[in-house]
């Protein structure tokens, strides 16, 4: 006896099948005969496939500027999985994950370098606000919550600071076992090829098409010099769109 039949599904190659379900994972697909708690026929006019993944999303629901509930933006919209880009920093990390375990989605989360996270919009302005040894400590106790770093470098959030901030949020990154970190860009300082000279295999630039002058495509549409592979695999802002999150650490 399954829990569930979905018949006439519409999968990604146009294939039309049955799906069974038992305890929550998949038991059989194709022309499924049986019986089952409950069918539902999609008759062949929906598609079906397996839970997205949103690899940039802010749901930490008490950040004062970038805020989404995870199941809003999650299960509600066919995303079984997303990745929070840096709202929380180690100041709230822990209060972000208790946060997640009541959400049916399945969250994980990119620590800010800054303590505070997106607080403000600056917050890697004062140097002060990165604390290595706290990112450390909140690695050590949410491993399986923490999947990478983030460090978000436009002018508008470091500053004075240029490129010093990514140079340290490196530091850390060695000093986490190399987690790979998501790197923000917008309006520069500091420029891209000064960005993209210090990352490594595994790192992601996000934001990489924005309209300013500070992204990965020239005027003519042709990627930048500065982020070419392979001298240091700089163009992982691919990163997550079709990997399940177990591949993400």
């Amino acid at each position: 006896m399954f829990d569930i039949i979905i018949r006439h599904a519409r999968l990604s190659d146009e294939q039309i099948a049955d799906i069974a379900i038992v305890d929550g994972k998949i038991a059989a697909i194709g022309d499924v005969q049986g019986e089952a708690k409950s069918e539902r026929d999609l008759a062949g006019r929906y598609y079906l496939s397996a839970g997205w993944i949103d690899s940039h999303v802010h749901c930490y629901p008490k950040s004062p500027i970038y805020h989404d509930e995870a199941d809003a933006i999650g299960v509600s919209h066919g995303v079984t999985t997303v990745i929070d880009a840096g709202s929380t920093g180690a100041q709230h990390i822990d209060d972000f994950y208790q946060l997640t375990r009541a959400a049916q989605t399945q969250v994980y989360a990119l620590i800010n370098i800054a303590r505070t996270g997106i607080v403000t919009q600056n917050e890697l302005a004062d140097m002060a606000q990165i604390d290595g040894t706290a990112v450390e400590q909140a690695v050590a106790r949410l491993p399986d919550f923490i999947v990478g770093l983030k460090a978000r470098m436009s002018s508008s959030v470091v500053g004075e600071n240029g490129i010093q901030p990514l140079i340290k949020a490196k530091a850390i990154q060695k000093a986490t076992g190399n987690l790979p970190l998501m790197v923000h860009i917008g309006n520069n300082p500091p420029n891209l090829d000064e960005i993209a000279d210090l990352l490594t295999s595994g790192d992601i630039i996000t934001h990489c098409y924005n309209g300013k002058p500070n992204r990965i495509l020239t005027p003519q549409g042709e990627l930048k010099a500065a982020v070419k592979v392979p001298s240091h695999a700089a163009c992982g802002w691919m990163w997550a769109t079709a990997a399940p999150a177990s591949a993400l650490r």
